[in-house]
């Protein structure tokens, strides 16, 4: 059986290292790689992205050496779903195979209106704004030198989404869909319904306990479901790759 690979892509602000617990919850068979951005982490040295068009092309290129041997699977909370999504999208365009299936979590469809007033807001404002959603820690947000570091990163991503465009060619993948959300977060069952209308595939919509960074609560129960999906009976796993 050629291995199972699982992208994790991180959400705003965020680095690769935040799933790395993950590998003591993941089946044996599951090999996990998580997505590192540039300007932060490993690659801190780096320019951070200017739009979705290329993040999905330097993601793109720094992994198409697994797609091409590999069975493969997305996960992305909030906008590393986003950026999953139209990830799928570059891997057909490319006449590659698709992920065997997405993991989409705490992010609205992509046809979803998307607000274009938080990145370049005030300091303060900003400030406040990314304390609400209770996804960066405190020690970073009281200490003025690392929040210098750290806020260039957040407007970057910010930006990222707030100006991102949907497209429809393309826009139905071939992939089935797990939809995940906060039942304590702004975003509803309803909206994670939606995404069905974005793949010809199965889906399903799991709501857990918690706000918008309910991932980090629950993420044992969130790798047991991924274990199911991938390797379990029952599961959607595309045995077409092995």
């Amino acid at each position: 059986m050629s291995k199972l690979v699982l992208f994790c892509f991180p959400y705003a602000g965020g680095s690769g290292s935040i799933f790395n617990n993950w590998r003591n919850y993941l089946h044996h068979s599951i090999e996990l790689q998580p997505i590192h951005y540039a300007g932060r982490g490993k690659r801190f040295q780096e320019c951070c992205y200017q739009d979705m068009n290329e993040i999905t092309n330097d993601i793109f290129e720094n992994i198409t050496g697994y797609i091409n041997k590999s069975n493969y699977s997305f996960f992305g909370h909030s906008m590393g779903g986003l950026i999953a999504y139209e990830l799928c999208k570059k891997m057909v365009s490319e006449g590659l195979h698709s992920p065997a299936h997405i993991f989409l979590s705490g992010i609205k469809p992509p046809n979803h209106v998307r607000e274009k007033k938080v990145h370049n807001l005030p300091e303060k404002e900003f400030k406040e704004k990314i304390g609400k959603l209770n996804g960066t820690p405190k020690e970073i947000l009281n200490n003025q030198e690392l929040m210098d570091i750290y806020l260039p990163i957040l407007r970057s991503d910010f930006k990222l989404i707030e100006e991102y465009e949907f497209s429809r060619e393309g826009y139905k993948l071939n992939t089935s869909i797990t939809a995940m959300y906060g039942k304590q977060d702004d975003i509803t069952e309803e909206d994670m319904k939606k995404w069905t209308d974005f793949t010809s595939k199965d889906s399903q919509v799991r709501g857990y306990p918690g706000g918008h960074f309910f991932i980090n609560e629950n993420y044992i129960d969130i790798i047991d479901l991924i274990n199911l999906t991938l390797v379990g009976r029952g599961g959607f796993y595309d045995q077409s790759y092995i």
